[in-house]
C-alpha cells in the first residue's frame, strides 16, 4: 500500500526516497525514480540528497551541546559572540535565534531586493553576514513575535564556530553524525566539491526538467547532505535521549512561549499535533531539493522523505500523512464550513468595510470586497458571527467602529489592520514615484519606471516587476527570493514631503520588514 502513496514519481523522472521506523527499527525503505536524468542513474536508499531546512535541528543540537559543555548560554546576548551585529537598543539572546523570535530579517529577501535572488549568485556565509551587519532595524522586538528567518541559524553557525574553534561540519561530524551512526551525512559547505552518489536536483518548467542545484556556500540554516535512513538514525538517537550527557531531549523539544502564549518552534523542530497526537517535524527545500522528517513519539513512529524535484513541494505532507494514517485508528470526521451571506439587516454595515487595509506589521495591502452580499478578504469569504465579528478561515476578524479590524489567529496572535484610502493612480501621481532609489542597508538600489500608466521595478535579475496599487502611496509586488521558487508577496510604501514630492520608500516582506530606500533622482 505504501508503494502507491509515492507512485507519482515515475521511473524515468526525478525521484525520491522514503524510510519508516517503528520502535527504533527500520521497517521500510525504498526509492523511486531517477537520481540523475542525464546518466539514467536510479534513486536508491543510499542516494545523497540535500535536506534543506531539516538541517536546522542539527545546528540547534550543536548549540545545545556547547551549552552543556559550559561554553555558552541560551540567555547570552548575541553580540557577546558577534559584536559586528548592530546594537538595536534591545538585547537579542541566543534563544531568540534558536526559536525564530529575534526579529532579524530574512537574508534571502534582503539579497533578492538587490536584484540577485538565490541561485543567481554563489553566496557564502560571509556574504550573508556582511548584509546582516548593515541592517538598521528589526522585524520586531526580540521575543515578541515568531518570524521564521534563516538568518537566525546562520548567526548560530557563526557562534558555534567561534565558540568551539571548529567549523560546523567538523563539529557535527564528531559530536553528532558519528555518535548517531550517520555514515552518509555531510555538508554542502563547498558546492564545487564532488560528492559521490549525490542526486541532481531538478525543477520542471514548461513541461521539461531543468537542473536546479544550490550553487552557493551558505550552510547552517540548510545544506545538510544526507539520506532518509540517516535521518531516521538521528530521530531514533535523539528520541532515545542519547544526544549529550545527560541527554538533551527535553532541551531539544522545549518551547519559548511568546507573550500571547504562542509557541510552535523548539530547537530546530516544529512541535504540533496531528489527529490528536504530538508530532515533531520539519520540512526543507533548497533549489530543487525538498523533504520532510517527522516523528509521532506516542506511536514510536518516524518517517523521512527526500526528493530531487520540486514538483510535489506544494503537498509535502500528503504522502507522509497517509503513512501516519495507517498507524492511527478512529480518524475524527473532518467537517468544512460553508461561507454565508451577511445577515439581511447588516448589508449596509458590510458595505462600510469594503476597501483597502494595511497590515500594521509589514505595510502589506489587503482588499476587502463585497460580492453577492458576502464579504471577502483577499477573495476569501467571511462567515458572519455577528455584525462586527466574522470567521476567516481558522481565524476571526473583529471590525472597529472607527475603521480597521483585528485578526485573531488560531495560534493566538492578534494582527491589527488599519483602513486606508485607496491609492491615487493618476499619471501625475505615478510620475512623482518614478526614479532611482538606494538603500544603505542592502548597499544597492533599483529603478522604478513609468510606462503606459503602470509602474515597474527593475534591477539586475528583477525585470519588469509590476507594482500593483493598493492604498495611498502603497503598492504590492511579487519578489523572487529564489529564481526558481514561487515568489513572495512584498510591499513598497512611498514617503512624501510636505510638497508632495516622493523622498524615499520602505520595502517589506513578512520576514524582512521596513527596508529603507532614499530617492536619488
Amino acid at each position: 500500500m505504501i508503494d502507491h502513496f509515492f507512485d507519482r514519481y515515475q521511473p524515468n523522472n526525478p525521484g525520491c526516497q522514503l524510510s519508516i521506523s517503528r520502535n527504533g527499527k527500520l521497517v521500510y525503505s525504498r526509492a523511486w525514480g531517477l537520481a540523475d536524468l542525464e546518466r539514467h542513474a536510479p534513486y536508491t536508499a543510499e542516494t545523497i540528497t540535500e535536506a534543506g531546512s531539516i538541517t536546522k535541528q542539527f545546528t540547534a543540537a550543536a548549540v545545545l551541546l556547547l551549552e552543556q559543555q559550559g561554553k555558552l548560554s541560551l540567555n547570552d546576548d548575541v553580540r557577546k559572540y558577534v559584536p559586528e551585529l548592530p546594537n538595536y537598543g534591545t538585547v537579542i539572546r541566543l534563544r531568540h535565534l534558536l526559536h525564530h523570535t529575534s526579529g532579524i530579517r530574512e537574508w534571502s529577501d534582503l539579497e533578492a531586493i538587490t536584484g540577485w535572488p538565490r541561485t543567481t549568485k554563489a553566496y557564502t556565509n560571509e556574504d550573508v553576514l556582511d548584509m546582516l551587519y548593515h541592517q538598521k532595524g528589526l522585524n520586531n522586538k526580540p521575543g515578541a513575535e515568531y518570524i521564521y528567518s534563516n538568518s537566525n541559524y546562520l548567526l548560530l553557525t557563526l557562534i558555534i564556530e567561534r565558540v568551539s574553534g571548529m567549523r560546523l561540519p567538523d563539529f557535527t561530524k564528531k559530536y553528532i553524525f558519528e555518535p548517531a551512526g550517520m555514515t552518509h551525512s555531510s555538508w554542502r559547505d563547498d558546492f564545487k566539491r564532488v560528492v559521490p552518489n549525490r542526486g541532481i536536483a531538478y525543477i520542471k518548467k514548461n513541461g521539461r526538467y531543468e537542473i536546479n542545484m544550490p550553487n552557493e556556500n551558505v550552510y547552517g540554516p540548510g545544506a545538510l547532505l544526507t539520506t532518509t535512513e540517516d535521518l531516521l538514525k538521528w530521530t531514533n538517537f535523539i528520541l532515545s535521549n542519547k544526544l549529550g550527557t545527560p541527554g538533551l531531549l527535553a532541551k531539544q523539544l522545549a518551547l519559548d512561549p511568546l507573550p500571547n502564549g504562542e509557541a510552535i518552534y523548539a530547537a530546530g523542530l516544529f512541535i504540533g499535533k496531528y489527529r490528536g497526537y504530538d508530532i515533531i517535524s520539519h520540512t526543507g527545500q533548497t533549489a530543487g531539493y525538498v523533504g520532510v522528517v517527522e516523528s509521532l513519539p506516542a506511536l514510536n513512529l518516524s518517517a523521512a522523505w527526500l526528493s530531487n524535484t520540486t514538483e510535489s513541494s506544494d503537498s509535502l505532507y500528503v504522502g507522509i500523512n497517509k503513512i501516519d494514517n495507517l498507524f492511527i485508528k478512529d480518524a475524527p470526521a473532518i467537517t468544512t464550513e460553508k461561507s454565508a451571506k451577511a445577515p439581511v439587516g447588516s448589508i449596509l454595515q458590510a458595505k462600510k468595510h469594503v476597501g483597502w487595509y494595511r497590515d500594521a506589521r509589514n505595510n502589506q495591502g489587503i482588499q476587502m470586497t463585497l460580492k453577492h452580499d458576502t464579504l471577502l478578504l483577499d477573495k476569501t469569504p467571511l462567515i458572519p458571527i455577528n455584525e462586527t465579528t466574522f470567521k476567516y478561515l481558522e481565524s476571526t476578524i473583529k471590525f472597529y467602529p472607527a475603521g480597521g479590524f483585528m485578526l485573531n489567529t488560531a495560534d493566538k496572535r492578534k494582527l491589527a489592520f488599519t483602513k486606508e484610502p485607496e491609492a491615487k493612480t493618476t499619471f501625475h501621481d505615478l510620475r512623482t514615484i518614478a526614479g532611482k532609489y538606494y538603500s544603505a542597508e542592502t548597499e544597492s538600489g533599483f529603478t522604478i519606471m513609468l510606462e503606459e500608466d503602470k509602474l515597474t521595478l527593475v534591477k539586475n535579475y528583477l525585470k519588469d516587476v509590476s507594482l500593483i496599487p493598493t492604498y495611498k502611496n502603497a503598492f504590492n509586488f511579487s519578489l523572487n527570493v529564489d529564481s526558481d521558487m514561487t515568489p513572495v508577496e512584498a510591499n513598497i510604501l512611498f514617503k512624501r514631503n510636505s510638497k508632495g514630492n516622493v523622498t524615499g520608500c520602505q520595502v517589506s516582506m513578512n520576514d524582512a520588514r521596513g527596508i529603507k530606500f532614499v530617492k536619488v533622482n
